[in-house]
């Protein structure tokens, strides 16, 4: 049998699907309004009224809208702050090397370039952090030394993001593995203690803690760059989150994992590097991503400049 063809749609019927009630369509239409209207107004502030790159900075005293010759002008004080002009490709080349370095190692996370192995990966993290400090520092090579109080801007927030996860995470990994064990009860509690400290305390109070407290800490005659310090507290506060992420994956595995590795005659250590924790690590993957991003987008917020975070302002 020929099925019936079904009936053809009312007017009514097509106009209640796309519109749906009177209400709905009222704040449907005041809605579509409205996104118009905003739209019309960005492009006219962004492009119709605004100031384009190619004209001189005083046209922008005559125009209401973008003044696009400020940002073309003062684009190299945004990414590298106050860093020596002359030698900006510096800070150039170092924030290319960490994006492509971070570029890599998401590659390699999601599996979408497999040629790159672990060692590979040490190698290059290895190789880049090292090569980044000394191409922004100078004093080798005929490049001018540069001080610390100097650096600012984009190279500064991928060093204290880039380096700062790399750091952490094994730290993180560690901890993890400690508060999750039962064979060192001192230990596992000494973890806990410390992540528990750690994630309780918000993350300006330990910057301020290593910016200001940790110089003061140190004999008279030591010296500690606020971009050092800075780093060196944001180490010990990712690294705690770190441990979360893993911890849960690693209490997400069932109990057979680890009576199938020691049936195997895998002692603890062997158990936990080879069969729990890369487990674990894939099934942390997605709470490891958000944290990393956190610790990214965090980086923004804060600034060590060494004329405003100086501990020795506090004397």
């Amino acid at each position: 049998m020929i099925p019936a063809s079904p009936p053809p749609a009312r007017q009514t019927d097509v106009w209640q699907r796309w519109a749906g009630t009177p209400a709905t369509a009222l704040i449907s239409a005041l809605s579509a309004g409205f996104a118009i209207w905003v739209a019309w107004t960005l492009l006219d502030w962004a492009v119709l009224s605004a100031t384009l790159p190619h004209r001189p900075m005083q046209a922008c005293a005559e125009t209401v809208g973008a003044c696009w010759r400020f940002y073309v002008e003062k684009s190299r004080f945004m990414l590298f702050g106050t860093y020596s002009y002359a030698d900006h490709w510096r800070p150039a080349l170092v924030s290319l090397l960490l994006l492509a370095l971070s570029g890599i190692v998401g590659l390699r996370i999601t599996g979408r370039v497999r040629a790159i192995g672990p060692r590979v990966l040490v190698a290059l993290w290895v190789l880049v952090i090292p090569l980044a400090f000394a191409l922004m520092s100078g004093g080798w090579a005929g490049l001018a030394p540069v001080d610390m109080s100097r650096w600012n801007g984009l190279p500064v927030l991928l060093i204290l993001s880039v380096i700062a996860i790399a750091l952490a995470f094994p730290l993180g990994v560690m901890l993890a593995v400690l508060r999750h064990q039962d064979r060192w009860p001192v230990l596992r509690r000494a973890a806990t203690v410390y992540i528990e400290a750690m994630r309780g305390v918000p993350m300006v109070t330990v910057l301020f803690v290593g910016v200001f407290v940790l110089p003061l800490t140190l004999p008279p005659d030591t010296r500690i760059s606020p971009v050092l310090a800075t780093l060196i507290a944001l180490v010990f506060f990712h690294a705690s989150y770190f441990a979360e992420d893993v911890r849960g994956g690693l209490q997400s595995l069932p109990d057979t994992q680890a009576e199938a590795a020691h049936s195997l005659g895998l002692t603890w250590s062997q158990a936990m590097r080879l069969v729990l924790l890369p487990q674990a690590l894939s099934r942390s993957l997605p709470a490891l991503v958000n944290s990393v991003i956190g610790a990214y987008k965090g980086r923004g917020s804060w600034h060590p400049r060494s004329d405003l975070n100086r501990a020795d302002g506090l004397q």
